[in-house]
């Protein structure tokens, strides 16, 4: 049995994302979304996801908003406005030296870590009092770094989250089938232009083997004004949402006998 884990990451970024991925959801194959606690639209997000059935973990967001910490406590985390530096202000600032999937590795560590793990552990917080209960799993948001990793498995840990999207592209029993290639910024037209749909039904979908569990992260999302002062990642999203509701892409995995899963159905150690 084919199996596939999709992924709509960045859940409540904007009012826009939250509806896009919510009708991805409700109408379509995403089966697994994470919360950003941080932003305004958050509370409007937390009550939208009652309306569906759907695996909720949450995205820690160091890169967007401003953060649920005293900003007095995570000083380096912040700009002189005390939002979250962009990733695009941390990768400008910082010498990269290499990257290991999309793990970023730096000549030395833009994310201090005691700050990381005041953060981390106080978004877990927001999520429970937005939620009502903890999340099902644990994912990090836009530039990640050892320090960044390390805090969320400490966190994860001490809030008894076992499952981490992490262990997804660092077990080999899970096959990757992300088509964001680096993720270099691209403008609206470029965006608009991929043709996403060909690239999942061309070669994408068709290269789960039989007897494999396959994840595919995507952004799904409608674009308002809010999204962009906060990312440059930004047509792309409408996109996503028109594959996931596409009934040509649906019937390719009910008639290749794909079946969709959720973290929930993954043993992750």
């Amino acid at each position: 049995m084919k199996k596939l884990l999709v992924q709509s990451d960045d859940y409540g970024m904007t009012y826009g994302v939250t509806d896009g991925t919510i009708r991805a959801i409700k109408d379509g194959i995403i089966k697994n979304t994470g919360l950003f606690v941080n932003m305004k639209s958050s509370e409007y997000a937390a009550k939208r996801i009652q309306e569906v059935d759907v695996c909720l973990g949450i995205d820690i967001n160091l890169a967007a908003g401003r953060p649920v910490s005293d900003p007095a406590l995570i000083p380096h985390l912040l700009d002189a406005d005390k939002k979250f530096k962009s990733s695009r202000q941390i990768l400008k600032e910082n010498k990269l030296i290499s990257t290991e999937k999309y793990l970023y590795h730096f000549e030395n560590d833009p994310y201090h870590y005691e700050e990381v793990l005041i953060e981390t552990e106080n978004q877990v917080k927001r999520f429970i009092e937005l939620t009502g209960k903890k999340p099902e799993y644990i994912n990090s948001h836009s530039v990640i770094t050892p320090n960044t990793e390390k805090a969320a498995l400490e966190i994860a840990k001490k809030y008894g989250i076992s499952k981490r999207s992490s262990d997804l592209y660092f077990n080999k029993d899970y096959k990757d089938l992300a088509y964001f290639g680096d993720y270099e910024p691209k403008s609206d037209k470029e965006q608009m232009e991929l043709d996403i749909k060909q690239m999942l039904l061309g070669y994408i979908l068709p290269s789960i083997q039989e007897n494999e569990t396959a994840f595919l992260i995507c952004h799904c999302g409608y674009i308002d004004k809010d999204l962009y002062e906060e990312t440059s990642l930004t047509t792309q999203r409408i996109s996503d949402v028109a594959c996931a509701v596409d009934e040509d892409i649906a019937r390719y995995i009910k008639e290749n006998q794909i079946q969709l899963i959720t973290y929930r159905d993954l043993e992750l150690k």
